[in-house]
């Protein structure tokens, strides 16, 4: 795909942007990528490849505005983002249910610690979850591991000195955990820096953050007076604040709910292996041999009292070996050099298992059980290519580390995808690809391989760094890819695939034993401190196996052959390339645009470089002419069935059939974007986004449809519920309508036969009155007829009262 075409339609693209890539010359890609860059525009797609140019300054370009654009949103839609990466991989775990990688590689410097928390980030915020503790702590693990893992070298500020894998486990969408494994950290930076650069942050952020009570507790001064913090020249660091990122770390003790106690176990390891480093020894000469005594005891009593370990215990694993014979302990005294890698081993050994400790305990608090029945997105954030002045045993590591993450890249993106062509019967052109598979049999093939022979070197006693060299020399002079150097310097060349690197081979052998004395691991279980006792515990039972006997059937204590670095770390990476080979991968490959850590300048010869030996140009070509989407039948048929809107398909039909039916729906336009394998349909990333785009329109008309139809029902149901209802209002209202009316009328007719019966009754009474009155004016010549009525009674009843003489007179007349 070209590059061109993955702008995803950016409103603001140049005529940059629309270069035409179809002859793949490497100076267009470098000239699209450039114009992109000095637009600020530092994502460039190559298929589902980001390619990312480090700015080395940050964008406003990673809110929460950002995640609610690209969430969900299929890739290439819009323009090329880190987060269009991280949308696709959530999408694709959620959608196939399948455990996902993204693959986050590229030299040191080029800023791939940045986007691996970016995409942290981002997959926090879209999680189903939202802002529960468990995705705090996953988020808050990060700055504790790159306090203790990451340092200033001379090309980044912030170097991942160790790799780191993380698998994060969501469960129906929600983070449920997450679970960090760490490769091969490197334990010569703890005793010792090149200059310009530093030991590692926590040391610089626990000095400049401590309270200066807090200092006296742990007997600690500034950075610049202790040996293994100085050697560097400049203790800080321009732009970064050792106090505020102090502040970061206890915030993010806090939150991984570290006790009290837990927190002050690491503070006084930490204190301790600065005073060892300033620990310092007096040679003396004896008539035999050289001995050593100590320089001083100020720095012994605070470890002493800090580890809780004995005090002369202590001076003696410092300036003597102890070994036992049968029944015996034979003390063998220290010369200078010897003391001092002693002092140097116990230092390292501390750090590296508090380093340990730290990863278990995190694991530990992030890690549920949830994850047996999860789908996991995992992140790899493994150490860049380095090529340094001086290159040692760690950058062999390391770069063998980048061989194997090429190798795995080379795997995916052409091997397997051009043998899947072939076993498919689909019409390729094979694509010729640097294939760096003998540079991984030089450093690691059984049993000439580098490290095999730097292992049977550490078997022998009396093996030395430069036997180990003319071995290499031996089995590897007639190798291409092998070179010795023109004088005899302890050193050889290796070509890899970003260039060829000189490794100078003194302390190689020490470097890969990495091992801490019997009696010292003895003295660190005995300290009164549970917590590092414990840590130095699992340290020795791991050198420790029980057998059991065939004859007694008791188990027996065997010490078996310590494993060395190398050894470890081959069998750990290898493990994790069969962990990532089970997952679906994504690639960002981070480049930097200059060797000056300069913001916003490209320098295209240094860029150039990183394309060509990364296999840029072959990925373009591969993923423009390939078909790197394959799904098979049954899956093609169950996802894109849809696109036959109800159309019948014969029982009878084969399932490849089937598929040619549902891409005919498409058009004959389409028909160079797919082909029709054995067991699969191939197709191209961009005919795949338009199938799912046009499945989507289909499932949202169907899904309309039914919405209108359930929304309908609903509908009229709620309609004949609300006339049922209104019907029976109406009744109960009409009959009380009707009741008050005849009540209203009854009540009238009862007024009108009282207001008839009282006018019956007015009328006969004035015509009594009337009557009365006249007999009374004939009887008694009165013109008031009270006053003749009066007198009438009287006469007539013999009585006073008118009234009683009135009523004796009618019921006389009744």
């Amino acid at each position: 795909m070209e590059v061109a075409e993955q702008n995803g339609g950016d409103p603001e693209r140049g005529v940059e942007d629309m270069i035409n890539l179809s002859l793949l010359d490497e100076e267009v890609i470098l000239k699209n990528i450039k114009a992109r860059y000095e637009r600020e525009l530092i994502y460039t797609f190559t298929g589902s490849i980001l390619v990312s140019v480090n700015p080395y300054k940050m964008f406003n370009i990673y809110g929460l505005d950002m995640v609610k654009k690209y969430e969900g949103r299929a890739l290439g839609n819009l323009p090329p983002h880190l987060f269009a990466i991280g949308s696709t991989s959530y999408s694709k775990m959620m959608k196939d249910l399948e455990n996902q990688v993204i693959v986050i590689s590229g030299e040191s410097g080029s800023g791939k610690t940045e986007a691996t928390k970016l995409v942290m980030q981002y997959l926090a915020a879209v999680n189903k979850n939202g802002n529960n503790l468990i995705t705090e702590q996953i988020l808050e693990a990060n700055p504790l591991l790159e306090s203790f893992g990451n340092a200033k070298t001379i090309r980044n500020d912030n170097s991942s000195r160790f790799g780191k894998y993380i698998e994060v486990f969501f469960k129906s969408g929600s983070m449920v955990g997450a679970r960090t494994s760490e490769y091969l950290l490197e334990k010569s930076r703890i005793v010792t820096q090149a200059p310009d650069e530093r030991n590692y942050h926590v040391f610089y952020e626990i000095l400049a953050g401590m309270t200066e009570d807090e200092r006296k507790k742990y007997g600690l001064q500034t950075a610049n007076k202790y040996f293994y913090l100085n050697q560097g020249g400049n203790c800080d660091i321009s732009g970064r604040n050792d106090v505020e990122n102090y502040r970061v770390l206890t915030g993010a003790f806090h939150v991984l709910n570290f006790e009290g106690n837990e927190k002050e176990t690491i503070y006084k390891i930490l204190a301790s292996v600065l005073h060892f480093g300033n620990i310092f020894f007096k040679r003396v000469h004896d008539s035999s041999h050289d001995t050593v005594l100590l320089g001083n005891d100020a720095e012994i009593k605070w470890i002493s009292h800090l580890l809780q370990l004995s005090e002369d215990w202590l001076k003696q694993a410092l300036t003597s070996k102890v070994t036992e014979t049968r029944g015996d302990r034979v003390v063998s005294p220290f010369n200078i050099d010897q003391a001092l890698d002693s002092r140097d081993a116990i230092a390292k050994a501390l750090y590296s298992r508090l380093f340990t400790y730290l990863v278990e305990k995190i694991n530990l608090i992030t890690c549920r059980s949830e994850r047996e029945k999860s789908t996991s997105l995992a992140l790899l954030d493994i150490f860049g290519f380095e090529d340094f002045h001086t290159n040692s045993f760690e950058q062999l590591n390391i770069n063998y580390a980048n061989e194997t993450m090429q190798f795995f890249f080379n795997q995916h993106i052409f091997r397997i995808e051009q043998n899947e062509y072939s076993k498919e019967n689909i019409d390729w052109r094979h694509i010729e690809f640097l294939d760096n598979q003998p540079v991984i049999d030089l450093l690691a093939s059984k049993p000439a391989g580098i490290l095999s022979i730097l292992d049977d070197e550490c078997s022998f006693p009396q093996a030395s760094d430069t036997s180990f060299l003319e071995k290499c020399h031996f089995h590897h002079a007639n190798n291409p890819l092998y070179e010795k150097p023109r004088m005899s310097d302890p050193e050889f060349f290796i070509r890899h695939y970003a260039g060829k690197i000189k490794y100078n081979v003194q302390q190689f052998l020490d470097k890969n034993k990495d091992t801490l004395r019997s009696d010292v691991i003895e003295l660190l279980c005995e300290s009164k401190n549970r917590t590092i006792a414990q840590m130095f515990k699992e340290m020795r039972d791991r050198f420790i196996t029980k057998t059991l006997s065939k004859t007694t059937g008791r188990y027996i204590t065997v010490k078996p052959r310590t494993p060395t670095v190398a050894a470890g770390f081959t069998e750990s990476l290898l493990s994790l390339i069969d962990s990532m080979s089970k997952c679906n991968p994504f690639f960002v490959r981070c480049l930097k645009p200059n060797n000056h850590k300069a913001p916003m300048y490209f320098e295209s010869s240094v860029v150039l470089d990183q394309l060509r030996y990364t296999g840029m140009l072959e990925t373009i070509k591969i993923r423009k002419m390939g078909y790197p989407v394959r799904v098979k039948f049954p899956a093609f048929i169950e996802r894109y069935r849809f696109l036959l809107q109800g159309q019948k398909i014969s029982t009878h039909l084969l399932p490849n059939d089937v598929c040619a039916t549902i891409l005919k729906t498409q058009g004959t336009q389409f028909i160079d974007q797919y082909k029709i394998g054995a067991t699969k349909v191939f197709m191209k990333e961009s005919f795949e986004q338009r199938l799912d785009e046009v499945c989507g329109k289909i499932k949202i008309d169907s899904v309309l449809i039914l919405q209108k139809s359930i929304r309908g029902y609903l509908a009229r149901k709620s309609f004949l519920r609300t006339l049922e209802s209104t019907r029976k209002i109406q009744v109960a209202l009409q009959g009380w309508i009707a009741r008050r009316r005849f009540l209203a009328v009854k009540h009238g007719i009862v007024r009108i036969q009282a207001q008839y019966r009282m006018y019956r009754q007015r009328r006969r009474y004035g015509k009594s009155r009337k009557g009365l009155t006249l007999l009374v004016q004939k009887r008694i010549n009165t013109t008031s007829p009270e006053k003749g009525l009066t007198l009438l009674v009287q006469k007539r009843i013999n009585t006073t009262s008118p009234e009683k003489g009135l009523t004796l007179l009618v019921q006389k007349k009744d």
